[in-house]
């Protein structure tokens, strides 16, 4: 029987309190505003960035793989790509681009003037695209240099 009604208080209290809880909102007066400090602690969600298009690898047309070129300097050229403002462009004397002889970060047509090359070596080349401060992925290509004259003085 004592049970019976301390269960009976029990829901009986729960049901008077109930409704006056609800009007004070979920922090209630006695949690001193916890949900808003632990609200403070984590800010809302950022939005996402508008996803941008990578503008597609430059297709390279000159000089063709393993060319060979006979003068100190060379014209590398490329198709252009859609939506590209400009051009990246390397040129290296290693397959890994380690040793760059060439590093433009703004060329605007789709060709470049590749000068001071020495006789005998090999050069690697590559071009990305750029628009909108995306890049694309390097398109690479080799080329060797053949002995050359230098001019009488």
């Amino acid at each position: 029987m004592k049970i019976a009604v301390s269960l009976f208080a029990f829901a009986l209290t729960l049901a008077l309190t109930s409704p006056s809880l609800a009007e004070e909102g979920h922090g209630g007066g006695g949690h001193g505003g916890l949900a808003e400090k632990m609200n403070a602690l984590f800010p809302p969600k950022q939005p996402v960035p508008a996803k941008r298009d990578v503008p597609a690898a430059p297709e390279l047309s000159a000089p063709a793989y393993f060319s060979e070129i006979k003068a100190d300097k060379a014209a590398l050229q490329w198709k252009a790509v859609e939506g590209a403002s400009e051009y990246h462009v390397q040129l290296a004397t290693d397959p890994n681009f380690k040793w760059l002889v060439a590093n433009e970060y703004h060329v605007k047509g789709t060709s470049f003037e590749a000068t001071g090359l020495e006789a005998g070596k090999h050069y690697y080349w590559r071009v990305a695209a750029v628009a909108d401060a995306n890049w694309s992925t390097f398109r690479r290509s080799f080329f060797a240099t053949s002995m050359f004259a230098t001019p009488a003085k």
